[in-house]
């Protein structure tokens, strides 16, 4: 295999989140990281 390459890694990141009567909650909030790719000699 000379390349190699993965994508659409999902992240979890955690976020404060406060509602209209000022209550504040945390949710996870998934995302795609970025393109690594990495070659081979």
């Amino acid at each position: 295999m000379s390349k190699h390459t993965m994508s659409a890694v999902p992240v979890c990141t955690w976020v404060a989140v406060t509602d209209a009567s000022g209550r504040t909650r945390m949710e996870a909030h998934w995302s795609i990281a970025g393109v690594a790719q990495s070659k081979a000699a």
